[in-house]
């Protein structure tokens, strides 16, 4: 049974790769700086801090899927 193309790996094209590791480089400066400032008032992370860094990865999942997905170049494996 052949895996339709939502769920099937994709193979990224150069120019997806560059745009995903720019993609990878501002999602983890932005884990960085939620790291850093959404504290309480001792510094200790916080409830929101967590949900912050969940959805924050679950962005980057979306934006790199976004890239391969719709990257005429990329290959989908069959």
């Amino acid at each position: 049974m052949p895996i339709d193309k939502p769920y099937a790996y994709h193979l990224p094209s150069a120019d997806g790769l560059a745009r995903i590791t720019r993609l990878r480089e501002h999602f983890s400066e932005t884990e960085r700086l939620i790291r850093e400032v959404c504290v309480d008032a001792e510094g200790k992370p916080t409830r929101q801090q967590s949900i912050a860094l969940t959805k924050n990865e679950e962005t980057a999942m979306w934006a790199i899927k976004a890239v391969v997905f719709n990257d005429p170049a990329s290959i989908v494996a069959p």
